[in-house]
């Protein structure tokens, strides 16, 4: 909901720096392929050194230079659907990197399973109605998109390490991994039933 009902605001806070990194000759893409190899990075330290903190600091940062690329090419006129489609493919990379690496770390595997599977239909769903009939990204402000999960899923982490409470016997972010199945459950039947709709309109309207 928040890269769909802002993303206008947010191309205008990129612009200006976009418009530096534009004129060094820096290719969109090549800024779309560091952000998974910085997240590579990251969580192979992060199995190594178990620092959750820092960890948490490192997938924002890094984080935060997501909508730098697209930013880049509209600066430097380089935009292309390729890399539009580079971008969405190297943000799946990202989210099942940082999301497995945790599930090694505290190994929480189960619910961290549920949680990127249904992630993934969250993405497919969108894909797959693109395959039918023509849609708007903006068309699809749902419940709990890329953006949302990766900021509770960071927070969640984080409140574990900073407060040891343990609410029925689980940790925060235990509880964390349950509330984001079910918002991402219920963001995955949001957009099954809005592909159903789109589908049945403009089929009717052709």
């Amino acid at each position: 909901m928040l890269t769909s009902t802002h993303k206008e605001a947010l191309n205008r806070w990129l612009e200006p720096l976009a418009k530096v990194v534009a004129g060094t000759g820096v290719s969109p893409n090549t800024i779309t392929l560091i952000v998974p190899v910085l997240t590579g990075f990251s969580c192979l330290w992060f199995i190594r050194s178990r620092a959750v903190l820092p960890f948490c600091a490192l997938v924002l940062v890094v984080g935060s230079l997501d909508g730098l690329d697209g930013a880049v090419a509209r600066a430097g006129g380089r935009a292309t659907k390729f890399g539009a489609y580079l971008d969405a493919m190297m943000d799946r990379c990202v989210e099942v990197m940082v999301m497995l690496t945790v599930a090694y770390v505290t190994g929480y595997w189960l619910l961290s399973s549920v949680v990127l599977a249904l992630s993934m239909l969250v993405s497919y769903a969108k894909a797959r109605a693109a395959m039918e009939v023509p849609v708007n990204n903006l068309e699809w402000p749902d419940l709990a998109e890329r953006a949302e999960r990766s900021l509770i899923f960071i927070a969640g982490l984080a409140s574990a390490a900073l407060f040891p409470w343990k609410p029925l016997g689980h940790d925060l972010f235990w509880w964390t991994l349950v509330l984001l199945a079910v918002l991402v459950g219920i963001t995955v039947a949001q957009r099954v039933f809005r592909a159903k709709r789109y589908i049945q309109d403009r089929e009717a309207a052709r």
